[in-house]
């Protein structure tokens, strides 16, 4: 038969084969099939197959051609010539790239060409005698230059080339795979297995310079795709894009199309291995892969899409816990602090009852199992670091610490707080096992192993890991160089969580650590057969170990966001169902040693002893043996168990549960509490007379009894107690508490006046007394008794007015507040000189205004604000010679400024309360304001350099005053013109400055929008202020050429824009004159009018007359597209 014959059957018989089933008979399509058969039995059917190939259009007809090439190929390879296997591999690759063909026939060809191929290779291979060629890379430069030819064919459409290479490549890469079910055509396994070798890259190859040149580049665009912002914003965002931008680690947030390619083409599985190919193949590979799979940890657009997110967190865990596995035991520093930040990703992911929920049980259980070791193991290594004084990995340990921490809690709080709370709502529900969900039990095994390592690892040996030769260069315990409990922060709060899984074990554990931490103290300073080296050393170790345990038990004990006793410690209480009478009598003794005590109630007790120890050491004058730090840490447990423990809230009531133990110790009822309070406040007064020179104990001591003070049945034990009493009435007459620094003389003032509210005489009075002491040494001129009394009234003065009421604020401000403050003007005639004493001044200023602008009456007012204006111009008038200024002297004045213009800043602002305490007074007080603040201004404004300017914070303090005082074209009425004047060239000296920063210029474009848009409004603007204005033309104009067409700041650009449209609408029959003269520095006339013209344009399409607000919203827009052609037009030019 013909080709022309065989052709015309095949395709008939295709027809059939391929007809719907009821239109064909069962005899037609068994023939039909039997032709297909012998077609395929073909003996050397190349050229025939060629000439169908050629004439053909039937897929069906192609994909039998293609089923014969592969029978005849490896039933007649012998026969075939490497010439001829060779021609008939790169037929095929031809005729897939200029026809169209569908994807099944394209396979079955490809597949003809992988045969082929390995055919090819087995042939080298018998030619060499069985020795490699000596081109090892030949089968793959014949495979790479094919799939090159695809690629680069211009005839065919982008998808039908890609889609011919990767089936290529699927059917080459199957052909040598050993999963393939027709690898073997002829062949044994073992040539078979040969091949498979042979195909993958040589190990020497793989670690050539060329491929990891090729690797690093594209790994590198991987890093940069993944990391790139794909958030799309609008024009009114576009200051965000700005600052988004700048964000170091980008969040992955790709489109939402491309997901599933993501999630389902498993990707996330193909970054992990690549990063273990690297992982041996060259270390500087790994940051990239390393930045992918962070970056893909962090995709956020699947939060939503609940069934991706179950899937993407699946991935994750899967294929950490592989990587784990395989690295766990060489893993370095820098892999840790991927992994745990890895872990943090997934477990933020995790954070959804309907995400655990839906995962694999199995898989997540694994996962959390693997995390809570790795933590561990991170921990035990951290203890290594520390023994070698490594600062730099120690730092970086304990950051990834704080992420596996975080995890944790993450999985904690979700398993063990939301899921009781579930239930508290939704009643009990299926226990955890039962549907896969964790149990307690599970949790506790987990938790538990990890709090004893983290106890471990902070504490000394015998008990902790520590050596005693990481304490022998330890000052920290001496010295308070750092504050450990800012430091650790973050872990505490994630400790506290989990030790609260176990409540009951974490709390024994804790309690019998620091009995035996306190009796190993007891033991140190007693010794007398000691060498004093050896002393000090055990004394630091145990001090560290006592300042972990607190910070530790602080966070288990409370609750860093609430102000309440935690809901596991009422439960265990509650549970421990102790006897009360006993532990209270163990409270009242001070017994830790009797059975049957609360758990909770016993630790405190244990606390109790070290606070008495600390006591009786400093009272027998040991404070050497008194660590600052412990006694910080503490004082910061005391503060926050004292402000959630004793006496509670009232609304604490209103808990659902309560433990009758917590409450008969510690509720406002119980017998112990003022006993209780009294203790605390000797311990405070004995360290206040004892440890002035610690600040920051004796600071946070103070502030913990004021944050105390908040709630009535407290303020009423308080009146009672007779140790508050002895502290008030030692206060102004001991020279002791003289010494203590300022913060603890404010805390202790407010306290008092919260206190003894009822009797404000008694806080007063002795205050008056050290007022007429200090008038007599005033009049005396007695210059240092001046300063000593006068900063110990002003810090008892401000500490009072912190906590003046309603109801106290008449006693206290008619009978000592206001004669005081109306000497104030006369003590800065006498202390000038003295800066701390002008700064304490201007400091009451600030705060009694704003301590007292609610109460004040409009007389008040009125005397207020006369001896403000008297204080200001007493200052000026010793201030104003000072031009030259060294630097100590120009800290004091900048320092000064700042709270004059912090106290008419805030002056500026209060019409805004007063008009919704008192309408009816805001007209006549904001004329007073103003008068006030304009006067002020007039005074402070000629005193003002640019030395002074260099503050930042002087700096914008200065000019949201000038900004204040631009709003209100009232408050230029009477202005000086001189003053006017100055005041411009404030505005113009934020414009042309170096050293002022562009949201102080910001403000400078919006005074001028201010002074244009009432300028224009004027029915008859003033020729003065006209003249004063038209200079800012040239300046905006400079901006724009200067600053706008290099800075792409878009705050900037509206504030310039704003500023211009005000000026023009002021100059409405000039502008055009007076911008074309200024565009004349350009020197190019072409260039000068198409800028004019363009800008001429858009005013008159906004218009001049039209409503302001929307006139000048367009005007912004079209103004910013202008600044866009401008700067392309100078950059052309």
């Amino acid at each position: 038969m013909s080709t022309s014959e065989i052709l015309q059957q095949l395709e008939t018989c295709a027809q059939i084969l391929m007809a719907p089933p009821n239109n064909i008979g069962l005899n037609d399509r068994t023939k039909a099939e039997e032709v297909f058969l012998n077609f395929q039995k073909t003996k050397t059917p190349f050229t025939l197959c060629r000439e169908i190939m050629e004439m053909t259009q039937n897929q069906f007809v192609l994909f039998q051609v293609g089923a014969c090439l592969k029978c005849a190929i490896i039933r007649e390879w012998s026969l075939l010539g490497v010439e001829q296997s060779s021609a008939l591999f790169n037929y095929l690759f031809d005729y897939v790239n200029r026809r169209p063909l569908d994807q099944y026939v394209v396979e079955e060809m490809m597949l003809v060409n992988a045969i082929i191929l390995k055919r090819i290779d087995l042939e080298e291979k018998r030619t060499n005698n069985g020795e490699s060629s000596k081109d090892q890379n030949e089968t793959s430069k014949t495979m790479i230059a094919s799939l090159f030819v695809i690629i680069k064919n211009p005839a065919a459409a982008v998808q039908m080339r890609i889609n011919a290479c990767c089936t290529a490549i699927i059917r080459i890469l199957s052909e040598y795979s050993t999963l393939s079910y027709n690898s073997d055509y002829g062949l044994s396994w073992h040539s078979h297995l040969n091949f498979y070798g042979q195909i993958k890259m040589a190990e020497e190859t793989r670690r050539s310079n060329d491929n990891i040149k090729l690797s690093a580049k594209l790994i590198r665009i991987c890093e940069m795709v993944l990391t790139w912002n794909m958030e799309s914003f609008s024009l009114i965002t576009g200051y965000f894009v700005k600052a988004r931008d700048r964000i170091e680690s980008q969040v992955f947030n790709p489109p939402s199309d491309w997901l599933k390619f993501i999630i389902e083409g498993n990707l996330i599985s193909f970054f992990f291995e690549m990063y273990l190919s690297f992982r041996s193949i060259d270390p500087n590979l790994l940051h990239s892969s390393l930045t992918c799979l962070t970056q893909l940890s962090t995709m956020v657009s699947i939060r939503h899409d609940m069934t991706l997110r179950v899937k993407f967190s699946e991935t994750f865990m899967q294929n950490t816990i592989s990587l784990c596995n395989m690295i766990m035991d060489v893993i370095s520093l820098h892999e840790v602090q991927f992994l745990s930040n890895l872990f943090n990703s997934i477990c933020i992911y995790l954070r959804s009852h309907v995400v655990i929920d839906d995962c694999n049980p199995t898989l997540t259980k694994q996962f959390i199992d693997l995390m809570i070791k790795f933590t561990c193991k991170v921990l035990l290594e951290s203890v290594k670091i520390k023994t070698h004084f490594d600062e730099d990995d120690f730092d970086k340990c304990n950051q990834s610490i704080e992420y596996l921490m975080n995890s944790v809690m993450i999985i904690v709080n979700l398993n063990h707080y939301d899921r009781r709370m579930q239930q508290e709502i939704q009643g009990p529900n299926i226990s955890g096992d039962q549907n896969g969900q964790i149990t307690l039990q599970e949790l506790c095994s987990w938790t538990k192993p990890l709090f004893e390592t983290y106890l471990r690892v902070h504490l000394s040996e015998p008990e902790g890991l520590l050596p005693l030769s990481c304490f022998k260069d330890d000052d920290e315990i001496q010295e308070f160089e750092e504050d450990d409990i800012n430091k650790f922060r973050e872990q505490m709060v994630a400790i506290g969580s989990i030790a609260q899984v176990d409540l009951r074990s974490s709390i024994d554990t804790i309690t019998q650590l620091m009995i035996m931490k306190l009796q190993q103290f007891e033991a140190c300073i007693t010794a007398m057969d000691m060498k004093v080296e050896d002393k000090t050393l055990q004394w630091i170790r145990i001090s560290e170990d006592i300042h972990w345990i607190l910070m530790i038990s602080t966070y288990i004990f409370t609750s860093f966001a609430e102000s309440e006793i935690p809901t596991e410690v009422i439960e265990l209480s509650i549970k421990a169902s102790a006897d009360i009478q006993t532990t209270m009598g163990a409270l009242q003794n001070g017994d830790f040693t009797r059975p049957n005590i609360d758990p909770i109630v016993r630790y405190f007790i244990v606390i109790l002893k070290l606070v008495q120890m600390e006591k009786q050491l400093l009272e027998n004058h040991m404070i050497q043996w008194v660590s600052p730090q412990v006694s910080y840490t503490l004082t910061y447990f005391l503060s926050r168990t004292l402000n959630i423990y004793l006496v509670p809230p009232e609304y604490e009531s209103d808990h659902s549960q309560m433990s009758l133990t917590l409450n008969s110790c510690f509720g406002a009822d119980s017998q112990n509490v003022k006993n209780l309070i009294n203790f605390f406040l000797d311990h405070m007064e004995t360290k206040f007379l004892t440890m002035s020179s610690e600040t920051q104990v004796l600071e946070l001591s103070s502030e913990g009894l004021r944050l105390f003070c908040k709630f009535r049945d407290r303020i009423k034990l308080l009146n009672e107690c007779a140790s508050l009493q002895r502290l008030l009435q030692r206060f102004p007459v001991d020279p002791n508490f003289r010494k203590l620094n300022s913060a603890v003389r404010r805390n202790m003032y407010n306290v008092f006046i919260v206190v003894f509210a009822g009797h404000p005489d008694a806080v007063i009075d002795p205050l008056i007394h050290l007022y007429q002491t200090f008038r007599q040494h005033l009049r005396a001129g007695q210059r240092e008794l001046i300063q000593e009394e006068f900063l110990n009234i002003v810090d008892f003065t401000m500490g009072i007015s912190s906590g003046t009421t309603s109801y106290t604020y008449n006693v206290i401000w008619q009978k000592f507040l206001r004669p005081f403050y109306n000497e104030l003007p006369e003590v800065l005639k006498v202390m000038h000189k003295c800066s701390i004493v002008v700064q304490a001044i201007l400091e009451l200023l600030f705060h009694l205004s704003s301590c007292f602008c609610i109460y004040f009456s409009e007389e008040d007012n009125l005397v207020f604000y006369k001896t403000a204006v008297a204080i200001f111009t007493q200052y000026a008038s010793y201030t104003k010679d000072t031009y030259s200024l060294d630097a100590t002297r120009l800290e004091e004045i900048q320092a000064e400024f700042i709270w004059i213009l912090k106290f008419l800043n805030d002056l500026s602002n209060q019409d805004i309360f007063l008009f919704f305490t008192n309408p009816s007074m805001t007209s006549s007080l904001n004329q007073t304001i103003g008068q006030v603040v304009i006067t002020s201004l007039n005074i402070i404004m000629p005193l003002m350099n640019d030395q002074l300017l260099e503050n930042q914070q002087l700096c914008a303090l200065y000019y949201k005053l000038l900004e204040f005082i631009s709003q209100d074209t009232d408050r230029f009425k009477g202005f000086p013109i001189k003053l006017f004047e100055s005041y411009l060239k404030c505005v113009e000296y934020a414009f042309r400055a170096n050293n002022i920063s562009n949201e102080i210029k910001a403000i400078g474009f919006k005074i001028l929008v201010q002074l244009g848009y009432q300028t224009a409004a004027s029915p008859e603007p003033s020729e003065e202020i006209m003249k004063f204005l038209r200079p800012f033309f040239q300046i905006i104009v400079e901006f724009i050429f200067c600053e706008l067409v290099r800075n792409n700041d878009l705050i900037l650009r509206d504030a310039v824009a704003m500023a211009l449209y005000s000026l023009v609408r002021c100059f409405r029959q000039s502008y055009q004159n007076i911008i074309r003269e200024l565009m004349r520095c350009i020197n190019d006339p072409p260039i000068e009018d198409r800028i004019c013209t363009t800008l001429f344009t858009i005013i008159e399409e906004v218009g001049l007359d039209s409503r302001y607000n929307a006139a000048r919203l367009t005007f912004k827009k079209q103004f910013s597209e202008f600044i866009n052609q401008l700067h392309t037009m100078l950059t052309l030019r």
